[in-house]
């Protein structure tokens, strides 16, 4: 899989390089594949939420980033689901769902922003890993 380029080397970097681990689907945003195991296709349709805090800079708080992402099995209807890099109950942000009897959970995120390559340019670019169990 071709990762998607930016306008900076620093933030390229921190695209994955290595294949993910097993039980792990990589998409690219707008990107749909069928999961012959599930029997179910799955979409990262796009970013709802990047407020990471930029690698070049210091923060208070480390932030997070959302993603939606789009699943249908064989028998349903699409359903939507917005999972995030962190668990917090208090601002309705899941990192997982079930869906068809399996556990959807983001487990990265790419790539790393800056401050010079922000949400709005990296729209189109992202990258997640999704572990499928």
């Amino acid at each position: 899989m071709k990762m998607p380029v930016t306008s900076s080397k620093e933030v390229n970097s921190t695209y994955p390089t290595e294949k993910p681990e097993s039980g792990v689907t990589r998409l690219i945003e707008k990107q749909n594949i069928f999961l012959e195991k599930e029997k179910v296709n799955i979409t990262f349709n796009k970013v709802t939420e990047d407020n990471r805090c930029p690698m070049n800079a210091r923060c208070v708080w480390a932030g997070y980033a959302s993603a939606e992402i789009e699943v249908m099995s064989v028998h349903s209807r699409p359903r939507k689901f917005i999972v995030s890099t962190i668990d917090d109950a208090g601002k309705n942000l899941k990192n997982s769902f079930v869906f068809n009897g399996h556990k959807y959970t983001l487990v990265n995120f790419y790539p790393a922003n800056s401050t010079e390559v922000n949400f709005e340019k990296l729209k189109g670019k992202y990258v997640v890993d999704i572990k499928v169990e």
